[in-house]
């Protein structure tokens, strides 16, 4: 398993709100980007989700934005 940062936007989008970004462990990143499209739909209750940005590790203490933690503990 890896550490995946993946940033997605919602109809939120349409309104100027920045995308939200969650860290997840998946065992490839495009696992990741499901499981985190999908807690986004049914957190939001939005179906109109895409998907901005993958990669692997979790963002830099100072990168500047908040993200939403959904590894499992």
């Amino acid at each position: 398993m890896a550490t995946y940062t993946v940033t997605v936007a919602g109809r939120e989008r349409y309104d100027g709100e920045k995308p939200y970004t969650y860290v997840t462990c998946d065992t490839q990143a495009i696992n990741a980007v499901l499981r985190v499209m999908a807690h986004h739909r049914w957190e939001n209750q939005d179906t109109d989700v895409i998907p901005i940005e993958v990669f692997v590790g979790e963002p830099a203490p100072n990168c500047g934005y908040f993200w939403n933690e959904l590894r499992e503990t």
